[in-house]
């Protein structure tokens, strides 16, 4: 797996529009999307590309959440928080009060822990302004992000 800084952009094959997703990001959301639907009885599929919400959660033809899946290329007890975009948070609140349904965030660590929250539930007056050291995608690689305490997500 390519470190994040060792991203090479590319074209995405249908649009031409610029993109950094890697197939170790894809093989990821993968991961996470079967064990999503194994342990909770639904179907994980994507919205469309460049949306800013990832997926939706069916069961039986009827949305039930929204979802946001993240691997991180460390351990899960390395660190007491793991980020959130605070622009994610927003598409995600908004999904969920609009839509009447849950605001998923899914974590997959290196370790092969997986951790999730309600992100109603998290507190979002954590903000710090943090990101990337250096421009991989855009200058707006250092955004908003909400720390999440780990200890508030539930194992998977």
């Amino acid at each position: 797996m390519s470190s994040y800084y060792e991203r090479q952009i590319r074209l995405d094959p249908m649009d031409g529009t610029p993109t950094v997703q890697t197939e170790d990001d894809l093989a990821a959301e993968r991961r996470i999307k079967t064990l999503l639907e194994e342990r909770w009885d639904c179907e994980c599929r994507p919205f469309g590309n460049y949306c800013p919400l990832d997926w939706f959660a069916i069961r039986n033809e009827r949305m039930i959440g929204v979802v946001e899946m993240k691997h991180r290329s460390h351990p899960h007890d390395a660190y007491p928080t793991v980020f959130l975009n605070v622009r994610k948070w927003v598409a995600l609140r908004l999904a969920s009060v609009g839509l009447g349904v849950p605001d998923i965030y899914v974590v997959e660590f290196s370790d092969g822990e997986v951790r999730w929250v309600r992100v109603g539930l998290v507190d979002a007056s954590r903000v710090e302004v943090s990101g990337c050291l250096r421009k991989v995608k855009a200058y707006n690689d250092i955004e908003p992000v909400i720390h999440v305490p780990l200890d508030q997500m539930q194992p998977l």
